[in-house]
């Protein structure tokens, strides 16, 4: 059985309900672990951001985070937020671009809901793509090396949705349905005071494509797509995969209509090089 985490500060973390979220970058992640710090029980909660898998979530957390009253505390110190937030806080434990592994072990004594954020594939791989393509750092070769990675870890997320031991969480319909969220909220075991989809989180660098909105309701992240249609290298993934049997298999399981979009797309489009 796993036993309270304990810091280098002496503090130990027991907590009381525990999420464990898993998502894949520019999936909405941090939008949706805001709301469900903003239901948290009493709200009060923990947040430990983008842990690394098999370590001690606290040690090798990227940031910690309070949440008093529904709402993020300004609290500094490890040892100080870990007291804030209580002897027995609700606790979100975050990991990006990683899926669960079915044969995980808990991470506390805590009951614990493993929940995995995911967005349609034509939307998130637009906003990935538009991502990366802002890093001066990264060439066309790097980029596509970056998304070929990433869309194995979308193929592993495809199976795992499907599976009963984890709570899909999809960001294009939370972002579009006020019942969704309600749904889903109770599916995670949180109480549904805070339906409303928040403000735009300063994790993650906010939008690929509006980079200066912070009001979420001026988002068009239904557009995505639509916005890098022209955009050779997007195209060219959008090629690549609509030509991966495996890959269009399951996208068709989780978003068939993406899988038919793509079906046209390897039917219509051709790819000819000739070397001079």
């Amino acid at each position: 059985m796993a036993v309270a985490a304990r810091t280098k500060d002496t503090v130990a973390l027991a907590p009381a309900q525990v999420l464990r979220v898993y998502g894949m970058r520019r999936s909405g992640n941090h939008a949706l672990i805001d709301w469900m710090l903003r239901n948290a029980p009493g709200g009060n909660g923990l947040f430990l951001n983008n842990c690394r898998p098999g370590r001690d979530p606290v040690q090798s957390s990227r940031g910690i985070s309070v949440f008093q009253g529904g709402a993020e505390a300004s609290v500094d110190g490890l040892k100080a937020k870990l007291a804030a937030a209580g002897p027995a806080p609700f606790t979100v434990v975050s990991y990006e671009d990683h899926m669960p592994d079915p044969k995980r072990q808990p991470l506390f004594a805590a009951a614990e809901t493993c929940v995995i954020i995911y967005r349609s594939f034509l939307h998130w791989s637009a906003s990935l793509l538009r991502k990366i393509q802002g890093n001066p750092g990264y060439g066309p070769l790097e980029r596509a090396r970056v998304m070929m990675n990433a869309m194995r870890t979308y193929q592993t997320m495809l199976d795992r949705v499907q599976d009963r031991d984890v709570v899909p969480l999809l960001y294009d319909d939370w972002m579009a349905n006020e019942d969704y969220r309600a749904e889903r909220l109770e599916k995670v075991g949180l109480p549904g005071r805070d339906l409303s989809r928040g403000k735009v989180q300063r994790y993650g660098g906010g939008s690929s494509f509006q980079d200066k909105k912070t009001d979420v309701t001026q988002l068009a992240t239904d557009r995505r797509s639509a916005q890098m249609a022209d955009d050779l290298e997007y195209q060219l993934l959008l090629w690549t995969a609509a030509r991966d049997l495996g890959f269009m298999e399951r996208l068709a399981d989780t978003f068939p209509q993406d899988a038919e979009r793509l079906s046209r797309l390897l039917d219509t489009a051709s790819a000819k090089v000739s070397l001079p």
